[in-house]
């Protein structure tokens, strides 16, 4: 065929380009752009490098700019940004022309991790200003994200221990050079390990029959290191640590266990933007209610009027807390507690009792009184509980039904029991339960747009500090795909009232919402100029 394009290498400009041109004007990227130039750097914790000889550095704001781009793009390696400065033409747009190394560009991420906090809090702000942010409904909830660490390069507690009974039982008593190996090791981290010990299998085969092998010296450094990483955990209460990610902990992960970190994030029902995040290692979400509510008030300055959580969270002492902070939560209750048993003949279950704050008893159904017997502690709780018994018991029909306890049934409350019959009793409203069943649909999506949509399953950084720097990036990226929505679609509407006035109220109604349909799928699908 005569008429087809081919590339004319051969061709000048006139005048030379502008870079303005290069990118449409309703891009992301200039919204980015517009969203960090925005911003106020002088009250932001950014570190800057303060040097008069040298070369000159990239500015805090350029290399922010190629941070939240990135990820807006769903680039997460800093290796991966130095090739988009490079090929993208948004990027090259973006950064001028400037095309920072990945070591620059990795070095400004470990400075400023606890600065991302910042930034994420800017979204924050801009979206209540924009009256996004409804604070009639929000919603907390966690999801487990894998860390960089294999479960394969841990070590265990128990194994631990057993390899420590049988390095004493095999080690002779060379006390003379126990001093020297011990001051070789004092500045080693108490969870180090001898390479050819930090594989798994390995550590096995060392417990079932290394140790013959190994010399007294050997044995003594051993035992010695050993001892250092049960201290190590049982310091941390772990019973499993990552010899790759020390601070990652052994979670649920779907169906698995790996080792991953928790990251917590609580979202407004309006526009389902996140108003509070935090990262943390704890395995369970039993001690997460109330740090990331704090969080998002901190952000937003008020509090919603309900927030809603799931029943990981349901704890009577995150109840009591959030309630003297002036959160006011639903919580999902777990199956079984706070519903009455359906066999009367059986009285086994303490939601059968009632508790009397007067005479400071429980009653059973069948009208005996537990009384107030003692106080009792447990070193794995943080508080004390206390112990109520029945007394008289021995003329009761439904004593050997009730408890096989020959000194009469018992029942402990906690100082937290109170709140925890209130959630209760606040639940037997419809309109509460009806607004708790919002939940899922509230916060679940967030987390799917960040595992599937934007194809993160795994942290690529190490450590909670990086990780969380790493997570409000993750979160920031979200809001600030909200806010360009939002602000998209203001444009069609400023359009679609200008278009009216020309053409009548009927063509006005088609021509919104044609646009309408149009924006989503520009914001939906990738442009081809990208």
């Amino acid at each position: 065929m005569e008429n087809e394009i081919k590339a004319d290498y051969s061709k000048r400009f006139l005048l030379p380009p502008a870079i303005e041109d290069w990118v449409p004007e309703d891009h992301p990227v200039r919204f980015i752009r517009e969203f960090v130039e925005s911003l106020d750097f002088s009250k932001l914790n950014f570190k800057r490098r303060i040097k008069k000889k040298g070369r000159p550095n990239y500015s805090n704001e350029l290399l922010l700019k190629i941070w939240l781009y990135g990820y807006y793009e769903l680039i997460y390696s800093s290796r991966k940004l130095e090739k988009a400065c490079l090929n993208q033409m948004p990027m090259i747009w973006l950064t001028g022309m400037n095309c920072p190394d990945h070591n620059t560009i990795w070095r400004f991420f470990r400075r400023n991790r606890k600065a991302l906090k910042d930034i994420f809090k800017q979204t924050v702000k801009i979206a209540v200003k924009s009256d996004m942010v409804g604070f009639a409904v929000q919603a907390v909830d966690g999801t487990k994200i894998k860390a960089d660490s294999s479960k394969y390069r841990s070590i265990h507690k128990d194994d631990l221990k057993e390899l420590l009974s049988k390095l004493d039982e095999s080690i002779e008593e060379v006390l003379l050079s126990i001093d020297g190996i011990e001051n070789n090791e004092r500045y080693q981290p108490g969870y180090h390990l001898p390479k050819r010990l930090q594989d798994k299998d390995n550590l096995k085969r060392m417990i079932k029959k290394g140790i013959e092998e190994l010399s007294n010296e050997e044995k003594i450094s051993l035992r010695d290191t050993v001892k250092k990483s049960i201290n190590y955990m049982e310091e941390k209460n772990v019973n499993h640590l990552s010899i790759t990610d020390k601070e990652a902990r052994l979670m649920k992960n779907q169906s698995t266990k790996e080792y991953s970190y928790n990251a917590q994030a609580v979202v407004d029902e309006k526009n389902q933007i996140i108003v509070g995040s935090i990262l943390n290692n704890r395995e369970t979400d039993y001690h997460n209610l109330t740090e990331p509510i704090d969080d998002a008030v901190k952000n937003t300055k008020r509090p919603s009027d309900e927030t809603l959580a799931d029943s990981g969270y349901f704890s009577g002492e995150e109840l009591s807390q959030a309630k003297n902070k002036g959160h006011s939560v639903i919580v999902n209750i777990p199956s079984g507690v706070g519903k009455s048993n359906s066999n009367k003949d059986a009285i086994v279950n303490k939601r059968d009792f009632k508790y009397d704050k007067d005479l400071d008893c429980y009653q059973c159904p069948k009208g005996k009184n537990l009384t107030f017997d003692r106080i009792k502690s447990n070193k794995n709780r943080r508080y004390s509980v206390r112990v109520y018994r029945c007394k008289d018991f021995r003329d009761c029909q439904y004593h050997k039904k009730c408890s096989k306890d020959k000194r009469g049934r018992t029942l402990e409350r906690s100082p937290y029991d109170g709140h925890i019959e209130n959630q209760i009793k606040k639940q037997e409203n419809e309109v509460k339960r009806l607004l708790l069943s919002k939940r899922k649909k509230i916060v679940e999506p967030v987390f799917g747009w960040i595992k599937f949509n934007n194809k993160f399953s795994m942290w690529t950084y190490r450590g909670l500090e990086s990780v969380e720097a790493q997570w409000n990036l993750l979160c920031t990226t979200i809001n600030l795909k909200k806010l360009y929505k939002s602000r998209f679609l203001k444009k069609v509407y400023a359009i679609s009232q200008e278009f009216s006035l020309r053409s009548g109220q009927k063509k006005q109604n088609l021509f919104y919402f044609y646009c309408f349909l149009l924006g989503l799928k520009k914001i939906t699908e990738k442009p081809r100029y990208c």
